[in-house]
């Protein structure tokens, strides 16, 4: 394998976050520049990564190796590196690096942009359009202003027009068939099916425990926080409270978007863990991009959406967990179907199947009791 380019890296804020896997993977990182480094100070480390953290006023003492900025900013951060007297030829600019997000794509994908440097001015360069514009030294966004009559910027009247003020079905699409984010449920399910086994539980039915535990599943049982007359192995128990919650007793527990009804989180998953036999395994579907219905609201309460952050922390912070692995499945189309109640049947395989962590519809988690 060829030796890695070696690079600077100028600035470690959110565009360096949405770009640094794909720069690692690129480059040699020599040292980072951050103008917030006190340069009176001791050097410091960054703490992820190991890598040195000077001032840029200190760049002369790197006098080979090019320099990536990694801001909206690079007008000025290109004008503070030129004036201690680093050569133009060494400054790239990260920005029309690839991962992009939708305004980099917008300026940068394909390669039909590039931003040079002339005199001390970033411009921004697009010859499929004939642009030339200068950018705001602090403020790259601000090119949006520049590019709002010609081919590159994408106007939001029609596909605003052609959405509808009222969903199609408020009942989650379940009128018109499986609702989205069953499907992503379902599909968690099944990749983990091999967990179902021995004595599982399950809220408030046992679709699941049948479909995908099969022969493997010893017992089954049934939770459920409404009374009812208890039969068929029907618990009628309480993960806020610990009613009827017998304390190891279970070898895998099923619970699919139950946890947005509890308002007592920390209490709910302690208890999930509780119920869990040694070396147990819990199941956990939540919502994170949904609607509410009132029924739902009125007789149990919605009180929470998640994402995979906040699923992670909720069970890692529980006593006797010993792995807690978390996914994420969703995009903005396939979000946008579901608040509009049009079931996963109406959709194509490739809507469904592409994956964007940043619209988290569903967010799972299999964790693991000691």
């Amino acid at each position: 394998m060829a030796d890695k380019e070696k690079a600077i890296l100028f600035g470690r804020g959110m565009v360096y976050q949405r770009k640094k896997e794909r720069i690692f993977e690129q480059y040699e990182v020599v040292v980072f520049f951050d103008s917030a480094a006190d340069p009176s100070a001791p050097p410091v480390t960054d703490e992820e990564t190991g890598i040195l953290v000077v001032n840029p006023i200190f760049a002369l003492n790197y006098p080979e190796d090019p320099i990536i900025l990694l801001s909206y900013a690079p007008g000025q951060m290109s004008r503070q590196l030129l004036g201690i007297g680093i050569e133009r030829e060494r400054i790239r600019f990260g920005a029309a690096m690839e991962p992009f997000n939708t305004f980099e794509k917008m300026l940068f994908g394909d390669g039909i942009g590039t931003l040079c440097l002339e005199g001390r001015d970033v411009i921004y360069q697009n010859d499929r359009y004939g642009l030339r514009l200068e950018t705001n030294p602090t403020d790259l966004e601000a090119i949006i202003e520049k590019l709002r009559d010609t081919p590159l910027y994408q106007p939001s009247k029609d596909m605003l027009d052609a959405l509808p003020l009222h969903p199609i079905d408020d009942t989650y699409g379940m009128n018109r068939g499986t609702p989205v984010d069953r499907y992503y449920i379902e599909k968690f399910l099944e990749a983990n099916q091999s967990l179902i086994k021995g004595r599982v539980m399950e809220i408030g039915d046992r679709e699941y425990t049948v479909r995908y535990g099969k022969e493997r599943v010893q017992e089954s049982v049934i939770l459920h926080v409404i009374k009812s007359n208890p039969s068929d192995n029907m618990i009628c128990g309480n993960f806020a409270t610990g009613e009827g919650i017998e304390e190891e007793s279970i070898d895998c527990l099923i619970c699919t978007q139950t946890l947005p009804f509890i308002y007592d989180l920390q209490a709910a998953a302690e208890n999930m863990i509780r119920v869990l036999k040694k070396g147990g395994t819990a199941l956990i579907t939540v919502g994170g991009i949904s609607q509410i219905i009132s029924y739902e609201k009125t007789y149990f309460g919605h009180y929470w959406s998640f994402t995979d952050m906040s699923l992670r922390k909720l069970f890692e912070g529980v006593a006797d967990v010993e792995s807690v692995q978390i996914g994420t499945y969703g995009n903005v189309k396939a979000a946008s179907a579901f608040l509009y109640g049009i079931s996963h049947e109406e959709m194509k395989p490739e809507d469904l199947e592409y994956h964007d962590e940043n619209y988290q519809l569903i967010i799972t988690a299999v964790v693991t009791k000691k």
